[in-house]
């Protein structure tokens, strides 16, 4: 099972519309604040159902100096960034 967690987005809009998140942080589930620096965008793609408009990358990403493979994504509609984890235990 997935969930998200909304986040805190610095990201960069190129000349031709295209979005790159560069950094951006959250609350975990203890309610720390952690950091994450993007490293490497690996891939992207856009997703679209009926209400839903958005792209998802998938990331290389360093956090408290551990690298580790991310998915953002951001919603067009409602301009909001999430993260999205697998379940934790």
């Amino acid at each position: 099972m997935e969930f998200s967690t909304n986040v805190d987005m610095i990201s960069v809009c190129n000349a031709d519309g295209s979005l790159l998140p560069l950094r951006f942080r959250f609350e975990d589930h203890d309610r720390c604040v952690r950091r994450v620096q993007v490293l490497e965008i690996l891939a992207c793609r856009e997703i679209k159902y009926i209400t839903v408009e958005a792209y998802e990358y998938t990331c290389r990403a360093r956090t408290e100096e551990r690298e580790e493979l991310m998915r953002v994504r951001y919603a067009v509609r409602s301009h909001r960034w999430s993260l999205f984890q697998g379940e934790q235990s």
